[in-house]
């Protein structure tokens, strides 16, 4: 049974969080490091504190925008090399599902949908094969 729409799924998905990573780098990060130094009519002791505070923010957001894009291209690698036509794996789906719960946590939409359906596919597509090698299996023996 071909896994092209769940591929194709995936693939999109992955796409998706690496250009989040990327925007939540360069441009989220870089606002939250403008923002810290944009502060005026403070004393040089509050300075300094913000520029902590603000540092440390933005490192949590470069963190954050980095996980992403191992993220996405972590999911790229599985779709390419371990999703294959007509094998049935359970891990990869149950994956799949835990990147969709992941993505509804951060509230990211587009990936709510293309993980969540891509793993309940894949679960389907699962059932279906195990259940035509079954019929094989039983005309073979019978």
């Amino acid at each position: 049974m071909s896994r092209r729409l769940e591929r194709i799924f995936i693939y999109i998905a992955a796409a998706w969080q690496l250009l989040d990573g990327l925007l939540t780098i360069f441009v989220y990060g870089l606002f939250i490091k403008r923002q810290g130094l944009d502060v005026a009519g403070l004393s040089v002791a509050q300075m300094r504190a913000m520029k902590a505070l603000f540092g440390s923010i933005f490192n949590f957001v470069v963190i954050f925008g980095v996980l992403l894009i191992l993220l996405g291209l972590l999911n790229i690698y599985l779709a390419r090399k371990h999703w294959k036509n007509g094998s049935v794996g359970w891990k990869l789906p149950v994956w799949f599902l835990v990147c969709g719960v992941f993505s509804y946590f951060m509230m990211d939409m587009p990936n709510i949908f293309l993980f969540m359906s891509a793993g309940i596919i894949g679960m389907a597509k699962n059932k279906s094969m195990k259940v035509q090698r079954n019929e094989m299996i039983g005309e073979e023996l019978g």
